[in-house]
């Protein structure tokens, strides 16, 4: 990215949502490598500026296994239920009307560089990277690949793993497509075990209500189906035998 670009200004999530919500998005540039339109842009609201990405449904190429509802729809659900899990896994992400028509818009995080994602996921000792997983098998990711996880420095001076690029999630049948396959048969621990409950319930109350703008009522059925079998088997799932386990290419 150019110098003169707004840059990535880290911030607390509700000031992030805030100025995501109510600022104005002004399109700066273009990530040229994605695959629909994704838009690097600056949001700005009462003299406070800061960089994120906006992706707007005019800008989204049709797909025949996702027929219902849009990308951003879904990338917004995957927000609302990363931030039911409490951990946190998914930059501050809204769905709003922009310079493009209505789109998803999050805030830009600035990546570690210094940070070897490879060598992290490849380690399967990460928590965030386990949390995600997890957060993976319930929205039903196919799409997860090494790209897509962002390292970032936190304030205290370790480091937080975000996931980004949820569009083809919360599918009906089983399309889990991941480089997160670590733990691969692992038994939960006893902190997956009290989240699976909790967004067991959230999904038949809050959460559900607020996915139900988002997804069609088949999807979210089939999301409450994979909470309960996951908590019924206490086990990550294992991965697929008729659909390719790994998303290609897999950076």
């Amino acid at each position: 990215m150019a110098d003169e670009l707004t840059p990535a200004v880290a911030m607390p999530a509700e000031d992030a949502l805030l100025l995501l919500n109510k600022g104005e998005i002004t399109v700066e540039g273009r990530v040229t490598t994605a695959s629909n339109a994704t838009l690097y842009c600056r949001a700005e609201l009462d003299g406070i500026a800061a960089a994120c990405v906006y992706k707007p449904v005019s800008g989204e190429r049709p797909l025949w296994d996702y027929p219902d509802g849009t990308l951003a729809e879904r990338e917004y659900a995957t927000y609302l239920t990363s931030e039911a899990t409490g951990w946190n896994l998914v930059p501050p992400t809204v769905l709003r009307d922009g310079p493009l028509g209505t789109g998803m818009v999050q805030l830009w995080v600035e990546e570690d560089e210094s940070c070897d994602i490879l060598e992290v996921i490849n380690s399967g000792e990460s928590v965030h990277l386990q949390r995600m997983a997890l957060l993976d098998a319930v929205v039903n990711n196919s799409d997860r690949k090494v790209s897509h996880l962002l390292a970032i420095s936190d304030p205290a001076g370790g480091r937080h793993i975000f996931g980004v690029d949820h569009g083809v999630s919360f599918g009906v049948e089983g399309k889990l497509r991941t480089v997160l396959w670590q733990w691969a048969g692992v038994r939960f621990e006893p902190e997956l075990v009290d989240v699976l409950g909790r967004l067991e319930a959230q999904l038949a109350e809050g959460l559900g209500a607020a996915l139900s703008e988002l997804l069609t009522t088949r999807e979210i059925r089939a999301a409450r189906r994979r909470v309960r079998q996951l908590i019924a088997t206490g086990l990550f799932p294992l991965p697929p035998t008729d659909w390719p386990a790994i998303p290609y290419p897999p950076y």
